[in-house]
């Protein structure tokens, strides 16, 4: 019989699904979701062997807690803080850039003092997409995204 190989720890990205299927199947709140994301990031962070690779963990947590954020229709306070971090941390890619802004501008009825920067953003991130080559499957996708954000925003884009 052959000796078995111990068993690979899950990825990353693994161990946030199973974290997210406990949570939903849970029916936790906000605050659960928060405590159990950052004590990953945490755990993930010590794991990392690089700087990207903590970089990697830092953004997607941030990205994943924004998002969450926005599900639970949470105020500027909450909501701000993510935003503000994944700035700060930058965007790992255009698809992630495209996902924030749209999530921003569709949030913006719950905070419509931050229109001005919200709509300045998604432009900013349109102008992006638009420099893809037009054969790029992601420049469509992405500009159906920011259509769909336009449409369904509550606060309209300030004017110029």
């Amino acid at each position: 019989m052959e000796p078995t190989r111990p068993e690979r720890s899950p990825s990353f990205g693994r161990e946030i699904d199973l974290l997210f299927l406990e949570l939903i199947e849970a029916k936790a709140p906000y605050e659960n979701y928060k405590r159990e994301l950052v004590k990953l990031e945490k755990r993930w962070l010590q794991r990392a062997k690089t700087p990207a690779q903590r970089l990697a963990v830092q953004q997607t947590i941030a990205k994943t807690l924004l998002t969450e954020a926005y599900g639970g229709s949470l105020p500027w306070k909450e909501f701000g803080r993510w935003l503000r971090r994944l700035q700060q941390l930058g965007f790992r890619d255009l698809r992630m850039r495209v996902h924030v802004t749209c999530l921003y501008v569709q949030a913006l009825h719950l905070f419509p003092r931050r229109a001005r920067e919200a709509w300045a953003m998604l432009e900013d991130t349109e102008r992006r997409v638009l420099r893809l080559r037009r054969e790029n499957p992601l420049r469509e996708e992405h500009t159906e995204a920011i259509a769909h954000a336009k449409k369904v925003a509550r606060v309209p884009s300030p004017p110029r």
